[in-house]
């Protein structure tokens, strides 16, 4: 057998003691990357999590600051638009002068009778129907093309409400509210009592009062609400004809006095309005 020389043996252990060392050092680096980079990692999330919640929490208290901001302006903007309409305190209050606007706006546009149609009580809508109001209305689109060119040249536009509440104020009409009484008895609504409405039990209804004025006699106009909103109960007398002849009648009553229109736009708005109410109501010209 020969023999390893001494010198050879030293140099194997040394070697492989220097691989053991690389090794160890390598896993040494390694573990050490790893527990740095887990670190780093996990500090990372933590800190977004934060960041997180600190964004929701602003955005809660921004939106809950919001939120309160619009109802309080909403809550003052419904009190100034009820106040409008003197002595109407019941629900929906404020689109009272909306009704009276839409309608005065229907009657004043061109084939725009069925749209003063659909201002009415359900009963009276299916009563009077459709079939009537869209044929035959040439003498009344005339009436009102003459007042819309009257309009414009006295006042620089087309006649159009865009102010309901300065115009339906207390200053020209009162109104007041009621309620269909629970035991199918007639209902008295203060102004107008004692007027059977047809309405089921529990039916809010209303009564606008115009005292003389334009020209116009007194006039109440009875309410009441539905599904969409507040509805004129007119006489059971309209029908698309009447409603036709009155509105060309007070529109050609209105036009006449047209040199006697108010300077204030919203108080010959109020004149238009009233000859208009007066005709839905069936109500004769002077």
């Amino acid at each position: 057998m020969r023999t390893i020389p001494a010198y050879v043996t030293a140099a194997v252990l040394a070697i492989s003691g220097a691989t053991f060392i690389g090794c160890d050092r390598d896993q040494t680096a390694s573990s050490s990357t790893t527990n740095s980079n887990t670190t780093g990692a996990r500090t990372t999330g933590e800190k977004v999590g934060d960041d997180l919640k600190a964004a929701g929490n602003k955005t809660k208290e921004t939106a809950k600051k919001a939120g309160e901001e619009v109802s309080d302006a909403a809550q003052t903007a419904g009190s100034k638009v009820k106040s409008t309409v003197e002595g109407f305190t019941g629900g929906n209050a404020n689109r009272v002068p909306d009704l009276l606007a839409n309608v005065t706006g229907a009657a004043l546009t061109k084939d725009g009778l069925d749209d003063v149609v659909e201002r009415f009580a359900d009963a009276d809508r299916n009563r009077i129907g459709k079939d009537d109001l869209n044929h035959g209305n040439e003498e009344l689109n005339a009436v009102v093309a003459d007042i819309q060119s009257a309009w414009k040249t006295k006042y620089g536009s087309d006649f159009k409400i865009k102010e309901e509440g300065k115009v339906f104020s207390p200053q020209f009409m009162t109104a007041n509210t009621g309620e269909v009484a629970k035991d199918g008895a007639n209902t008295n609504v203060p102004g107008d009592a004692n007027r059977t409405t047809g309405a089921e039990a529990g039916r809010n209804i209303g009564s606008v009062s115009i005292p003389a004025s334009h020209g116009a006699a007194a006039l109440t106009v009875p309410l009441i609400h539905e599904a969409g909103g507040w509805r004129i109960d007119v006489p059971d007398s309209l029908d698309a004809a009447k409603l036709r002849g009155n509105l060309i009648t007070h529109l050609k009553e209105a036009y006449g006095m047209k040199d006697q229109w108010s300077a204030d736009p919203y108080d010959a708005e109020r004149a238009i309005a009233h000859h208009v109410l007066m005709a839905v109501m069936d109500q004769p010209a002077k």
